[in-house]
């Protein structure tokens, strides 16, 4: 089966074409190389065909012609283009990683989306900007209508998408996993992370509340990126990763991707129930992954 991935979220089709190749597959997938922050696709190079923000579309066109399945992540506008170009010659995978469809309503500057500054500007009235939000909903349910399936990272988000297939975050078990001799740190200190969809204010409120004596170092991934390369050695500080995130003003309920890799690593996570977990669970294993998503290629 030759599948081409397009685009790519936090790693996660880079980790499945490269896992699809173990078992036989040809994938790869396309991506913006300007956008890898984190050294994602450097470390997945083998898997990825480098595309520039110009020649993006023209590249994937081009692959996609000797592909059987085109499996789109996050980029809904491209669902439109390949069915256009392809009709139903082709298999189309739309699948959503989080606020690429949940959306983030109360960033702060300087991450604001382009549109949300334009708005805090004055640019757009409110009536432009409401009439904006509905036209870009409509985009993303004419896109799963026309995709062959439609698949979601994370159950909270199985509500916001029409007979959604839900399909856990592959992690790399290869790249993160624990070291062969314990090597815990002696002072088992607390790790999270503050990024753009998250109010770490509201984690430090919910841990004080909880009376949860922990000492956390709360760490800024947005102006201090760590790159992928680096990710298991940085985790293996720590002993603990809390795992408590609001987005919106509210709380997750899912496992966050850095919480799963905490877990491959041999760290205890702490939940938004503020349970301890420990291992990695089997669901989440690549192996697993890539054969529910064999599944639903066939469908």
């Amino acid at each position: 089966m030759r599948i081409l991935h397009i685009w790519d979220q936090a790693g996660v089709a880079f980790v499945l074409a490269k896992y699809q190749r173990l078992k036989g597959h040809d994938s790869k997938a396309i991506m913006v190389r300007e956008y890898d922050k984190y050294g994602i696709g450097k470390f997945y190079n083998q898997y990825v065909i480098d595309a520039t923000l110009a020649d993006f579309d023209q590249k994937s066109f081009d692959e996609a012609h000797s592909a059987d399945i085109l499996h789109i992540h996050s980029r809904s506008d491209m669902v439109f283009k390949f069915r256009e170009e392809f009709g139903n010659s082709k298999k189309i995978i739309l699948q959503y990683h989080g606020t690429d469809i949940r959306g983030i309503k109360k960033q702060k500057l300087p991450h604001r989306s382009k549109l949300s500054d334009l708005a805090v500007r004055g640019i757009f009235t409110y009536r432009r900007l409401r009439d904006l939000i509905l036209i870009k909903k409509r985009i993303h349910t004419k896109a799963q209508r026309l995709a062959d399936a439609v698949i979601v990272s994370t159950p909270d988000l199985l509500p916001l998408v029409s007979k959604a297939i839900y399909l856990p975050n592959p992690i790399d078990t290869d790249h993160f996993k624990p070291d062969k001799i314990s090597s815990r740190p002696e002072r088992a200190q607390a790790l999270t992370m503050d990024t753009e969809a998250i109010d770490i204010q509201l984690t430090l409120s919910y841990c004080k509340k909880n009376n949860l004596k922990l000492d956390i170092d709360v760490y800024n991934r947005i102006r201090d990126p760590i790159m992928y390369g680096d990710m298991p050695a940085f985790l293996k500080k720590y002993g603990l990763y809390v795992d408590v995130r609001y987005v919106d003003g509210k709380i997750l309920e899912n496992l966050s991707k850095t919480a799963l890799e905490a877990l491959a690593c041999g760290l205890d996570v702490l939940d938004y129930k503020s349970n301890r977990r420990h291992g990695l669970p089997v669901e989440y294993d690549p192996m697993n992954v890539t054969s529910r998503l064999e599944t639903i290629y066939s469908r």
